[in-house]
C-alpha cells in the first residue's frame, strides 16, 4: 500500500494518453467536416481534392503525347515568354562595379616626400598645353630694294636666291601677333574637372619661359582660274637664326636629346637671339627701305581720305605730304628698334672703334651642330633650371659674330638718322607747320621684348621667292618648346609618346588678305587726247617707273593706239649712261572722249579722255583716266622715290 502518493501522480501516464487521443479525434473530425472546402487552382480552374487526380492524369497524358517524335510543336507559348530579364542580367554582368572607368592615380607617399614638387612623378597625368593661334595681320607688306654687295658675298644661299648681278630684290613680309600671356597660361595650366585630373607641368621643365623655336608661315598662290593652290611653307630667311633644318637633321641621326634642349635654352635666354627667331632682321640694303611693321594699320590710307572738298592739285600735294610723313614714321620706328637691339648687344660699333677688329672665330648664330653639342641622358636635366639671362658676353654667341652684327646695325642706324633729317627738311619745306607732326614722332625709348614677361608681340618673316605679278596670301603657326620632351621616365605610359616631339604646335591662324606682287614696271596715263597723234586716232602721255640698280627710275612716252607701252631707253647713271628697260606687256587699244570729263589736276577737258589698255596676251583689260591717275597714291609714292633717288 502506497500511502502518501497523490492520485494524479499514480495515473499521470493514463491521463496524458487519454488527452492525446481526444485531440486526435477532434482533428479527424474537423478534417471530415471541412473536406469539401479544400481546393486547388490549376489552369485558372478551382478544383476539389477529388478532381485534382483526374486533371493531373490528363496533364501527364498530354505531356506524354507532345514528347512523341511525331508530335506537332506549339511555338506560340515560347513567343509569349518575356526575355528582358535575361538582357538586363547580362548588362549588369558587363558593367562596371565602380563609380568611374578608371581608378584615381595615387603617387607613392615616399616619393612625394623625397622628391621636390618641380621634379614631377610618373604617377601623375600632366596637362597638355593648347597653344592659342597667332592673329594674322590682314595687310602683307611688299618692299623693293637693292642688297649690299657685302651681303651677297657673305651669304651664298642669298646670292643664289637673288640671281641678279644688280642685287635688286622684291619681297613680302607677312606679319602676325602672338599672345605671350596666353602661351604662359597654357604652360602653367591644369584641369581638375576631368578624371584623372591633369596636373600642372613642373615649371623647370620649360625653364619658366615659353621658348619659341620657330615661326612657320605658309603661303598660297592664286592660279589663273582664280583658285588658291596648295599651301607651301615659306623657307627661313637665309643666314638668320633658325633651328628648323637642324631639328630635322637631329631627328634623322638620333641626336635630338636633352643636351640639345639645354643648348637651345642657353641661346634663347638671350633676348636678342629669341627676337631674331621671331622678327628676323632684313639684310643691309642700299636704301634701308624695310621698316619694322609696327605701323601697318596706319598704311591703309585711301587716296580721297579727308580730301573730298579740295581741288585735285591740293589733293595731290596732300598725298605727297602724307607719303613723306609715313616714311618719317617708318624710319623713326626702325631707328628705335635698332637702338634697342644695339643696347642689348653692347652699344654702337663703327670701323676704327676699339674692339671693332673682326676675327673669324668660326662661330655664329643658329646653333651650329658642333657648338655646345653633346649627347646626354635623354631623361637627364643638365644645367638644371639655369636661365643665363644678361647682356652679351655669354657663351651663346661668338664675339666675331657680335662685332659684325653691331657694326652692320650701327651703319644702318647712321643711314636712318641721315634719312630722318632729310625727310624732316623735305616735310618742313612742303609745310612750315609740320613741326607739330615731327614732334609727335620723336624717338621713344624702346626695349627688346622679353617673352617671359611681355604680353603680346608681332612676329614675321621675309618671303624672298615671290614672283612679280603673282598674288599670294599667308597664314602662321608657332612652334614652342615642348615641356614634356625627353621626360618619358617621368610620364605615365599614356603620355610617353608626347615626350618624343621637341616642339608643340600652336593652332593655325586665318589667312591674310591677298597681296599682288607689283610688276617690275608701273605706268600711269597723265594726259590723253582723242584727236591727237600722227594718224588722228588719239594720243596719250604715259609716265613710267621702274626700280633699277638701287633707285627708282622715271620717264615718259607718247603712245598711239596699237602701240606697245614702254621700251628700253638710256638714262643718266653716275659715271656713264645706263640702259633701263621700261617695256611692259600692255598696249594701247583706244582713246575715248568722255563728255562728263571735267579735267582737273591741271588738265584741260580735252586732255582727260578715257584710255583703254589691254595685255598683249588678251587676259586683262583696263581703263585709265588721267585726272585720277595724277592723284593715285602709288604714283605719288613712286614719284617721291624717283625725285629722292630711293625706294620705299
Amino acid at each position: 500500500m502506497n500511502k502518501g502518493i497523490p492520485f494524479w501522480e499514480q495515473h499521470i501516464e493514463k491521463m496524458v494518453l487519454g488527452l492525446a487521443a481526444v485531440v486526435m479525434l477532434a482533428v479527424l473530425a474537423a478534417i471530415a467536416i471541412d473536406y469539401d472546402a479544400v481546393t486547388a487552382e490549376i489552369d485558372n480552374r478551382t478544383l476539389a481534392p477529388a478532381e485534382v487526380d483526374e486533371v493531373m492524369v490528363g496533364k501527364a497524358r498530354e505531356l506524354s503525347r507532345q514528347l512523341q517524335p511525331d508530335a506537332e510543336a506549339d511555338t506560340e507559348q515560347f513567343l509569349a515568354v518575356d526575355g528582358s530579364g535575361g538582357k538586363a542580367f547580362r548588362d549588369r554582368l558587363a558593367g562596371s562595379t565602380g563609380p568611374s572607368t578608371m581608378p584615381p592615380l595615387i603617387a607613392p607617399s615616399l616619393a612625394s616626400v623625397l622628391l621636390p614638387e618641380e621634379v614631377g612623378t610618373s604617377d601623375v597625368w600632366y596637362y597638355e598645353p593648347v597653344i592659342p593661334e597667332p592673329r594674322i595681320q590682314p595687310m602683307v607688306m611688299q618692299t623693293i630694294d637693292t642688297l649690299e654687295a657685302t651681303e651677297l658675298e657673305r651669304n651664298a644661299d642669298l646670292a643664289d636666291l637673288v640671281g641678279s648681278s644688280s642685287g635688286d630684290l622684291i619681297w613680302t613680309t607677312p606679319v602676325a601677333s602672338i599672345d605671350l600671356a596666353g602661351f604662359r597660361a597654357e604652360l602653367e595650366g591644369q584641369d581638375s574637372m576631368v578624371n584623372p585630373m591633369r596636373s600642372q607641368i613642373p615649371s623647370n621643365w620649360y625653364n619658366r619661359r615659353p621658348y619659341v623655336i620657330d615661326v612657320v608661315f605658309e603661303r598660297q598662290a592664286k592660279g589663273d582660274d582664280g583658285e588658291w593652290g596648295t599651301a607651301q611653307i615659306v623657307e627661313p630667311v637665309p643666314g638668320r637664326l633658325s633651328y628648323r633644318e637642324e631639328i630635322v637633321e637631329r631627328i634623322a641621326d638620333g641626336t635630338l636629346d636633352a643636351g640639345f634642349r639645354q643648348q637651345i635654352w642657353l641661346q634663347l635666354d638671350d633676348k636678342v637671339n629669341q627676337l631674331e627667331v621671331l622678327q628676323p632682321e632684313f639684310y643691309a640694303t642700299r636704301n634701308d627701305s624695310f621698316a619694322a611693321p609696327a605701323l601697318f594699320d596706319d598704311r591703309e590710307l585711301t587716296a580721297d581720305d579727308g580730301m573730298a572738298d579740295v581741288s585735285d592739285e591740293e589733293a595731290a600735294r596732300r598725298q605727297e605730304q602724307r607719303e613723306i610723313e609715313r616714311r618719317l614714321r617708318d624710319r623713326v620706328s626702325s631707328a628705335g628698334r635698332i637702338e634697342a637691339t644695339l643696347k642689348e648687344l653692347g652699344g654702337e660699333l663703327r670701323e676704327g672703334d676699339a674692339g671693332a677688329e673682326d676675327e673669324d672665330s668660326g662661330s655664329g648664330r643658329g646653333g651650329g651642330r658642333d657648338k655646345g653639342r653633346g649627347k646626354s641622358d635623354p631623361n637627364g636635366d643638365p644645367g638644371f633650371g639655369s636661365s643665363g639671362q644678361g647682356k652679351k658676353g655669354s657663351s651663346s654667341v661668338g664675339s666675331a659674330t657680335d662685332r659684325r652684327r653691331r657694326m652692320n646695325l650701327t651703319l644702318k642706324l647712321d643711314r636712318l638718322r641721315s634719312e630722318i633729317e632729310r625727310l624732316q627738311d623735305d616735310l618742313e619745306a612742303m609745310d612750315p607747320a609740320a613741326a607739330d607732326f615731327m614732334g609727335s614722332v620723336e624717338t621713344e625709348a624702346v626695349e627688346v621684348i622679353d617673352i617671359a614677361v611681355d604680353d603680346e608681340m608681332l612676329v614675321w618673316t621675309h618671303d624672298l621667292s615671290v614672283e612679280p605679278g603673282a598674288t599670294y596670301r599667308y597664314r602662321c603657326t608657332v612652334l614652342l618648346y615642348n615641356p614634356l620632351f625627353a621626360r618619358s621616365r617621368q610620364l605615365l605610359e599614356a603620355q610617353q609618346e608626347r615626350a618624343r616631339s621637341f616642339t608643340i604646335e600652336s593652332l593655325t591662324s586665318d589667312w591674310s588678305s591677298p597681296v599682288e606682287i607689283s610688276p617690275p614696271v608701273e605706268f600711269y596715263v597723265v594726259r590723253a587726247s582723242e584727236e591727237g597723234g600722227s594718224l588722228g586716232l588719239g594720243e596719250v602721255r604715259v609716265e613710267m617707273y621702274r626700280y633699277f640698280n638701287g633707285s627708282r627710275r622715271s620717264t615718259q612716252f607718247s603712245v598711239q593706239p596699237g602701240e606697245q607701252i614702254g621700251r628700253t631707253i638710256t638714262v643718266p647713271g653716275g659715271d656713264r649712261p645706263v640702259a633701263v628697260d621700261f617695256s611692259t606687256d600692255w598696249y594701247l587699244v583706244d582713246v575715248v572722249a568722255d563728255p562728263a570729263a571735267s579735267g582737273g589736276s591741271g588738265l584741260d577737258r580735252d586732255d582727260d579722255a578715257t584710255v583703254v589698255c589691254r595685255r598683249i596676251d588678251g587676259t586683262e583689260l583696263r581703263l585709265r583716266v588721267p585726272s585720277r591717275e595724277l592723284v593715285n597714291q602709288d604714283r605719288i609714292r613712286f614719284k617721291t622715290d624717283a625725285s629722292q633717288g630711293q625706294s620705299s
